[in-house]
């Protein structure tokens, strides 16, 4: 009797550590995503530095499907236009359909930046728009946010195709749409066209 008593409390333990592992796994609803590479961190080093408000609130992932077939249609008639060569960005239909979330390496932003969870805000939006934005306020005492793709680079690099929006609990202030960059030096880059775009642009 005695055996079979320390028998069962040894399957007891056995069980227990068995089920630990599952009870440290994260939450399946919660995608952690790969960072995004380097270069990315660069370019948007020096475009979080151009804006005006520091620190900004941005979204801690690179968001996908925001840049559309819109947007590869217009960078081809601007390229074309501009009697660029337009091979620069052969296949960028693809490269956008290809697109998957990245999140930002922190540790590589070297701006002044406030961090908006995305995983925190789409759970609340769930509930509804005004819930995203009392989450907002409540997190961060902030009622504005920035968003971006993940920018596709011409062949050559120096050239990027990037949307970036403002969201503002202000519906009216709200706006953006894609944008296309061109490389000065390793670190600067200019504004060369809007090639798509919604809400309100300043």
């Amino acid at each position: 009797m005695r055996l079979l008593t320390i028998l069962f409390l040894l399957s007891l333990v056995m069980a227990g550590c068995d089920s630990a592992p599952s009870q440290k796994q994260t939450n399946p609803n919660e995608k952690i995503h790969p960072y995004a590479n380097i270069e990315i961190h660069r370019f948007f080093n020096w475009w979080i530095a151009q804006q005006k408000n520091a620190p900004i609130a941005l979204n801690d992932q690179l968001r996908n499907k925001i840049l559309n077939r819109t947007d590869a249609a217009e960078l081809q008639k601007y390229f074309k236009n501009k009697g660029l060569n337009l091979k620069l960005f052969e296949g960028v239909e693809d490269s956008i359909k290809l697109m998957q979330y990245r999140r930002f390496d922190k540790s590589l932003i070297s701006a002044n930046v406030l961090w908006v969870d995305q995983n925190r805000l789409r759970g609340c939006r769930k509930v509804g728009k005004d819930a995203m934005w009392d989450c907002l306020e409540q997190d961060y005492g902030k009622s504005d946010y920035y968003y971006v793709s993940p920018p596709v680079f011409s062949s050559d690099g120096n050239w990027v195709l990037v949307s970036v929006n403002y969201m503002n609990k202000n519906s009216e202030k709200s706006g953006g749409g894609g944008r296309l960059y061109k490389r000065l030096t390793d670190k600067t880059w200019e504004e060369t066209a809007f090639l798509s775009y919604w809400g309100s642009i300043e």
